[in-house]
């Protein structure tokens, strides 16, 4: 190969990732503050004080401030299915192996444990709280989801969900702001209002999903997409190689597919529409 073009190539190849984290941010480079690799890792998660979860293959979950820095940890015998530390102070945890919820303090003590009662679902595949003190249950014997009072065992309403016959394959539930999210391996974000209407579906082959104000956001082809629930409009972040994202008012948290955590400053104005 002739020497001029070959230096040509490695300058745009090195340039290209210079920019793999400022080409689509009007101008804003993310700052990186931290990495670790602290194991195995299976989901993650994100309470409203921007305190980062993470999930790990042996069960262990553990806790860390915007800085990285641990700050309690729970160490269960297998990974949990869905946890859920949105609702301040209080970290839920569902674990589909015995259908069973437990509900944590902020430092995963004064656990209390409840049982799934049988005759709310057949086979309760995911459990998330909502913000009324309710469960959704997602049950994959007829693929519905069912509101439920999980003090009583009533289910308070119920819907069937329409990609049934597509042979789905449920990972994570979520409900925010009056609607309901539900993540498909296969097909990507199904939404639906609380009465069971779907009202947008997402195409992505994300792991999780979470929220930024009145924005959902997940990772789709090299990017965070930040989708405005109410005006459809998207925000763009080109990224590295990652597995899971998790945004906060000041931070970005990725997982990459070899389990490498890196902790990004970030500004949310400066992002690209």
């Amino acid at each position: 190969m002739d020497c001029a073009l070959f230096f040509k190539s490695v300058f745009a190849l090195f340039f290209s990732a210079a920019l793999l984290f400022s080409s689509s941010t009007q101008g804003q480079v993310l700052k990186k503050i931290k990495e670790f690799r602290p194991g195995k890792i299976e989901n993650v998660s994100i309470d409203r004080l921007g305190n980062f979860f993470l999930i790990f293959k042996n069960g262990r979950i553990k806790k860390y401030n915007a800085n990285g820095k641990v700050l309690a940890s729970l160490k269960n015998e297998k990974s949990p299915t869905l946890i859920e530390p949105w609702f301040h102070p209080k970290i839920f945890v569902y674990e589909q192996v015995n259908h069973t919820w437990m509900s944590y303090d902020r430092n995963f003590k004064n656990n209390e444990t409840y049982p799934l009662d049988p005759s709310v679902a057949i086979s309760p595949l995911l459990v998330c709280p909502t913000g009324d003190n309710k469960l959704l249950v997602l049950d994959k014997a007829d693929y519905s989801i069912k509101s439920v009072n999980p003090f009583r065992s009533e289910v308070t309403s119920e819907f069937y969900l329409d990609s049934a016959e597509n042979h789905p394959d449920f990972i994570y539930l979520r409900a925010y702001q009056n609607l309901i999210f539900l993540l498909d391996k296969n097909s990507g974000i199904h939404i639906y209002n609380k009465e069971g209407k779907k009202v947008n579906q997402l195409k992505t082959t994300s792991n999780n999903f979470g929220f930024f104000g009145e924005e959902l956001y997940f990772i789709q082809l090299g990017k965070i997409v930040f989708f405005d629930l109410y005006t459809e409009k998207i925000r763009e972040l080109k990224i590295a190689d990652a597995r899971f994202v998790l945004v906060s008012d000041e931070r970005i948290l990725l997982v990459s597919s070899n389990d490498e955590v890196s902790i990004f400053e970030f500004s949310a104005d400066k992002l690209k529409d």
